[in-house]
């Protein structure tokens, strides 16, 4: 129990220096620079991976480094509807991947029937690390008959084979588990 607290405490204290321009990893080794796009740097300021090559649709973007400094998780919340997350992960050399849009649509899905109404708005943010490959991940819905919905799931990183994608994305590496109701 300590250590997720300890997990936990580290994943909120990261993410909630969030705001400023470069989000360094607790080894200081790496670090998420936020500009027009999202990358991944050394610590010279080398860019190592681009996270996401466009951010102009973005209100908030939220940066979580595991406490090992292997994992990082990226939340952008557009201005618009909805978000996404893009994550990294080293091994001898780092990854990037994505968390699949069809995890979250059978849950939105599933509510828009329950709520009777579509989905307006929904944004998600990081709610600290589990363990070094889990971080929990905290969300909010709104759907055109005024309904809200609050809810949480579990995000960990697979090291299974998998493709890239066309935009170099590592698939299947970023899984959703333990969805609830908040």
């Amino acid at each position: 129990m300590k250590r997720q607290t300890l997990y936990a405490a580290a994943g909120i204290l990261l993410a909630v220096s969030s705001q400023a321009k470069d989000v360094h990893s607790p080894d200081g080794r790496f670090a998420v620079r936020a500009e027009a796009s999202i990358s991944l740097v050394d610590a010279a300021g080398n860019q190592l991976l681009t996270l996401v090559r466009d951010t102009s649709g973005d209100a908030k973007v939220e940066v979580a480094w595991s406490p090992d400094s292997k994992h990082v998780v990226v939340v952008e919340n557009g201005e618009r509807v909805g978000s996404g997350i893009v994550a990294a992960w080293k091994d001898e050399v780092w990854h990037k991947t994505i968390e699949p849009e069809s995890q979250e649509g059978a849950l939105i899905q599933a509510q828009q029937a329950k709520f009777h109404g579509r989905l307006v708005s929904e944004h998600r943010k990081l709610n600290g690390w589990i363990t070094p490959s889990e971080v929990a991940v905290q969300g909010d819905m709104t759907f055109s008959s005024g309904a809200k919905y609050r809810y949480g799931y579990t995000l960990a990183f697979r090291q299974v084979p998998g493709r890239l994608d066309r935009g170099g994305y590592e698939e299947g590496q970023l899984i959703g588990k333990d969805y609830h109701s908040l």
